[in-house]
């Protein structure tokens, strides 16, 4: 990219490796390099409703290439994220005259990624594809890391591959399109990143947090820059989730099951967040975690105003739940939790009643 403040950080793993170029006002250049470099290639542009009515005709109309370009749009929303939204985008793939030459391009968010992503892993047994991220909570997670996938009725992302993108392009500008609460929903990720690895970011947020928030361009590139710099380090260190890799699901475990729990109600931000607080007060309750650092962690979520929304489910629905998570090994819940600010540990089995009592503190009966 031409822009002199374009950011490109690597990701190198043992069997794969893509830069991830972060920039503002970039989205344009992309395509056109894109189209330059898979000159040879059908291109697929998968988004779901929201994303193509905003820049569905702008981009077939910019780029003249409609007669190796389209697009091809879902109902947005976490409740397409399954295999019938796959079979039918897929469907419409074979109906186009898709083959082996397809380049496949996530233009949207997590769910537009997860979904892509997956398509792209199986669809002719594997065919190349790009991330183009569009909301800040996949900007800095789920576009990075090659995983992918789809929900099933059991719970989140429980079907699906590790297939890592030819590339990623972030365009900090398209969180100017945003409502304020998609910009909350994503901080959880960038929240979660200083806890469980970074506690020089962990304090530069504790004094920021409203001004990235509000998206100043100093301050949000700050905090965009350092999750990715941190989740790249961990995926390339564990790119298949053997080990290390496990701490990204700090706040997960009790997430996702309050995700399924409210029918996706709560988003997955929203729902991060709120189980970030569950899990630091398992963390203490174990005694691997201070009562002060417990506190800064509280302080900082509620800064970032994730713990606003209340949610209520009993708390045997949630511990439920939490059974059918992919982390459980051999019926038994790991959880991924801190001992420290900026020390995450993963692989800890913790008693029931330990989470039913933090699940309890935090307000679910």
């Amino acid at each position: 990219m031409k822009n002199p403040e374009t950011k490109i950080i690597k990701v190198v793993t043992g069997k794969s490796h893509y830069p991830i170029v972060v920039g503002r006002n970039i989205a344009q250049n992309a395509f056109e390099e894109i189209f330059q470099e898979y000159n040879d290639h059908k291109i697929a542009i998968i988004t779901d409703s929201n994303i193509e009515k905003i820049y569905g005709n702008k981009i077939l109309q910019k780029l003249d290439k409609k007669d190796r370009v389209f697009i091809l749009s879902f109902k947005a929303g976490e409740e397409s994220k399954n295999r019938k939204t796959k079979e039918e985008l897929e469907d419409r793939l074979f109906e186009l005259g898709f083959g082996r030459d397809t380049l496949i391009i996530a233009l949207g968010g997590g769910v537009t990624g997860d979904l892509a992503g997956f398509i792209a892993a199986t669809y002719m047994r594997g065919v190349p594809f790009i991330q183009m991220p569009t909301t800040l909570l996949s900007q800095v997670d789920s576009s990075i890391g090659g995983k992918v996938g789809i929900d099933h009725p059991s719970g989140k992302n429980l079907i699906g591959a590790f297939y890592p993108p030819n590339k990623v392009y972030i365009d900090v500008d398209f969180l100017n399109t945003l409502p304020n609460e998609e910009i909350i929903n994503g901080m959880a990720e960038i929240v979660k990143a200083a806890i469980i690895k970074n506690g020089e970011l962990f304090t530069y947020l504790e004094s920021n947090i409203d001004r990235v928030v509000k998206l100043e361009k100093e301050f949000i590139d700050t905090a965009i820059i350092s999750s990715l710099k941190i989740k790249a380090n961990i995926v390339q260190a564990d790119e298949k989730e053997s080990g290390l890799r496990k701490i990204l699901n700090f706040g997960h475990t009790i997430g996702h099951s309050i995700e399924i729990l409210s029918d996706f109600g709560i988003p997955h931000g929203r729902a991060v967040g709120i189980g970030m607080a569950v899990e630091t007060l398992i963390s203490e309750k174990i005694g691997i975690l201070k009562s002060e650092e417990r506190d800064r962690i509280f302080q900082l979520l509620k800064k970032s105003k994730l713990l606003e929304i209340s949610f209520k489910a009993p708390v045997d629905e949630i511990i439920k739940k939490t059974i059918l998570d992919k982390k459980t090994r051999k019926g038994i819940v790991e959880y991924s939790l801190i001992k420290g600010i900026g020390k995450a540990v993963y692989g800890i089995k913790v008693e029931d009643g330990v989470v039913r009592d933090s699940l309890a503190e935090a307000g679910f009966t």
